[in-house]
């Protein structure tokens, strides 16, 4: 297991440190995060049992098959939150955030991008809104829904290239890039849900481990922020969808051209096959097989009926 220690400081900024400086810790301390690798699990184990963590959140934390949660759990607040971490990302990456009195743990399988740039950003002057734990858990939600809002800006630029394509002569390749799009905007869909329904759980929740006092507006711009967002892939997800149809469409246009013209092949063929068989069965006592012109004949009345029957296709603008 790898984890990083940080501590605020006077001027609310991070500064690194270490496990023991946790363990050491008394009620005049400055807030602590620590940030874990939980590949390892058993010492994930041991190390949330000494920070008196609820039970059911060490739980929750060590399960292998998480799903997205928000809980109070005795004097800890849970959270698990998938995280995108990449645009064609396909397996979810999840965080979980248990929030203790004095301290916040991040724990992640993966490398999380916005975790490190706030351990970048706020050891390198910048400053947290306040001095409490609230503080660091509002930026690691605002840093998540920044990359959201990127997340959906470049769908926005990707469903502005299939509607191009659609524009243009939609091939194969339009549904080539609609089909993963699709299934993209989904999952971009339900991790912003989620992360709605975190920000707004926290806004009710008053506990000793966690209380977002003077930061409640920032936590209400942060789920408009996410309202944003989850509008906009909603907006794209649609206009997916109606490209999909519109291009089903077209497609559909296509076959039904080439059914009418060998629809009209077809008919046209028909009386021309039916003479053709008459005259092929051979009977002994056929007048017409002894008339001098009458090979001819039924060639010229060949041409003019099938002439005579694209011309009412014609006119009827079956080959409009």
């Amino acid at each position: 297991m790898v984890e990083r220690v940080f501590q605020l400081t006077p001027e609310r900024g991070l500064v690194e440190c270490s496990l023991e400086d946790v363990y050491r810790r008394d009620e005049k301390s400055a807030p602590f995060w620590i940030d874990i690798d939980r590949r390892v699990l058993s010492p994930l184990r041991s190390l949330l049992e000494r920070l008196d963590a609820h039970p059911l959140a060490i739980e929750a934390c060590l399960d292998p098959h998480p799903a997205s949660l928000f809980a109070a759990y005795g004097n800890s607040v849970f959270i698990v939150l998938p995280i995108h971490s990449a645009w064609d990302e396909e397996r979810r990456t999840f965080l979980w955030i248990i929030c203790l009195p004095g301290i916040i743990v991040t724990v992640h399988e993966r490398p999380i991008v916005a975790l490190q740039q706030i351990v970048e950003h706020y050891t390198d002057g910048m400053r947290f809104h306040g001095a409490q734990t609230s503080a660091i858990l509002y930026q690691i939600l605002d840093y998540v829904i920044d990359e959201d809002m990127a997340f959906s800006l470049k769908a926005r630029d990707a469903v502005d290239r299939l509607e191009q394509l659609l524009d243009g002569d939609p091939s194969d390749d339009l549904l080539e890039e609609a089909i993963p799009l699709k299934r993209q905007l989904t999952r971009l869909a339900a991790a912003f849900e989620d992360h709605l329904y975190c920000v707004s759980a926290l806004q009710a929740v008053e506990s000793e481990s966690f209380s977002i006092g003077e930061l409640r507006d920032y936590f209400r711009d942060a789920y408009w922020h996410l309202e944003h967002a989850s509008r906009v892939i909603g907006r794209q997800l649609t206009h997916v969808n109606t490209i999909q149809q519109q291009y089903q469409l077209r497609w559909q246009d296509r076959v039904n051209d080439r059914l009418r013209l060998l629809t009209v092949i077809s008919t046209v063929f028909l009386p021309l096959t039916l003479i053709t068989g008459i005259y092929g069965m051979n009977f002994r006592y056929m007048p017409e097989l002894t008339w001098r012109y009458s090979y001819p004949a039924v060639l010229i009345a060949m041409l003019g009926i099938a002439g005579g029957m694209l011309w009412q296709f014609y006119r009827h603008g079956w080959f409009e």
